[in-house]
This record gives C-alpha cells, structure tokens and sequence, in this order.
C-alpha cells in the first residue's frame, strides 16, 4: 500500500476518534428575517454583541433537524431566510463550552448552548443594527423560538449519536503495513 493511502486512512482515523461522544451536543440554528417589520425599531441604547467566555470550539456538521422548517421559511412571503448553521459541541458548563461565531455581512454575535445540570442558551447577536440578547434554559429535541419585531431564531439541539472509540492510530498504520 502506498504511503499516500495510509497517510488518508490515518487521517479518517483521527477524525472519527475526535468527533463525537456520548455527551455530545447538535446545534442547529435558522435565522430569519421579518419583512412585513418595515416600522421595527429599539427601544435602548444600542450595544454590540458582546463576546461570551469560551474554552472549546465548536464543529460544523450537516444539517438534518430543521430542514423542513428552512423550506417552509424559503417559500414564505413574509419571512426570508437568511441563514442555516449547525454545528457539534462538548457537552460542558457555561465557562468551558464552545461559542458559535456569526459574521455575516448583516448578522454578527454570539450563539452558547451549554449544560450546567440543565441545558441552556445564550445568544447575542446583532442582524442589521438589531440586537438579540436572551438567555433561556432549553429542552432536548425540542424546537425553541427567539422573537425580535425583525428577525427571528429558531433553534434545536439534540445529542450527537455515540462513535465508537478506534483504535490508536500507530497500530492500524502497523496492521495495514503487514
């Protein structure tokens, strides 16, 4: 086998041994715009998103759980889809899990989904001079809406399935090499 093959299989290896655990979360996220809140405007004084405390990252995945909610949003005449994320994270407490960064030309801020006994979110994001700022315990599997007269978030997290753990990579290397 060449070197260039094993050199791709350990690779795989590597990530499938780095991807997910069993207490591993799935975030998906659509952020959609309201056109009919043509006359929407805030109330305060206006703030930028503010970086969360973070000690991990977040993965992107494929999106599976909201898609029929993106199509329904895509054929709508009063709401525009701007924007489908989803993304892998450990599961940890508030300080150590991941952020997930959003810049876009129109939305920039910050989307934390945490576990401290409970799951929870926090999200402050900024769409077209609009900010979004809420913190909200959140069920499993269950489709959560965050409202602005603007824009609007709808969320699900779900547990990423288990992968099981691969043998070192030095010894499949070894095996493939015999």
């Amino acid at each position: 086998m060449t070197a260039g093959v094993s050199s791709i299989i350990a690779l795989c290896a590597l990530l499938l041994t780095t991807m997910a655990n069993a207490n591993d979360y799935k975030v998906e996220v659509l952020i959609f715009e309201n056109i009919n809140a043509s006359k929407a405007t805030e109330s305060h004084a206006y703030q930028p998103p503010q970086l969360m405390k973070s000690d991990s990252q977040a993965w992107i995945i494929e999106p599976s759980m909201l898609l029929e909610e993106a199509n329904s949003l895509e054929g709508s005449e009063d709401y525009l889809l701007k924007h489908h994320y989803s993304w892998g994270i450990e599961s940890l407490p508030y300080q150590e899990s991941a952020n997930y960064t959003i810049v876009e030309t129109e939305s920039q801020g910050y989307i934390k989904v945490y576990a401290d006994l409970l799951l929870f979110t926090n999200i402050d994001l900024d769409y077209k001079g609009f900010r979004m700022k809420e913190n909200r315990r959140l069920k499993l599997d269950e489709k959560h809406f965050f409202d602005h007269p603007k824009f609007g978030i709808l969320m699900q997290v779900s547990r990423l399935p288990e992968i099981e753990e691969e043998t070192p990579i030095d010894s499949q290397l070894d095996e493939i090499d015999q």
